[in-house]
């Protein structure tokens, strides 16, 4: 009986450790440099660049549609706030020129479609 159990016990475990559900939300590796956030379903890469910034969206390892998608950055330095607009630059990225994130930093990726729905994403530097 006790052998039995724990070979169901044994089973199971190995069952849980490698359902899909398990396995489909594991750590996300940054593909461009940035920090990546997973939420929604997709992961988020903010990168940082000389006096820029670049976002990457993909759906489950593919870049997502930007079509019909707005992008609001905020970023909070210093006691100070700073916000600029996200523009698409193709299938799965948003830039934004003449922004820097400083370390230390804290920013606000927000992202609308066209039915006002709302994807938020924070991040600190």
């Amino acid at each position: 009986m006790k052998k039995q159990l724990l070979s169901v016990m044994a089973i199971v475990g190995a069952m849980t450790l490698f359902s899909p559900v398990a396995l489909s939300h594991s750590d996300i590796k940054p593909q461009h440099g940035g920090v990546v956030h997973s939420k929604y379903d997709l992961s988020f890469e903010l990168v940082r660049e000389a006096d820029s910034v670049s976002l990457y969206v993909n759906d489950h390892g593919k870049p997502l549609a930007t079509e019909g998608l707005t992008g609001q950055l905020m970023v909070l330095a210093a006691g100070k706030k700073s916000e600029t607009t996200l523009y698409a630059a193709g299938v799965g990225k948003f830039t934004a020129s003449g922004v820097q994130i400083p370390d230390g930093a804290k920013a606000v990726v927000t992202l609308t479609d066209k039915n006002k729905d709302v994807m938020t994403v924070r991040y600190s530097f």
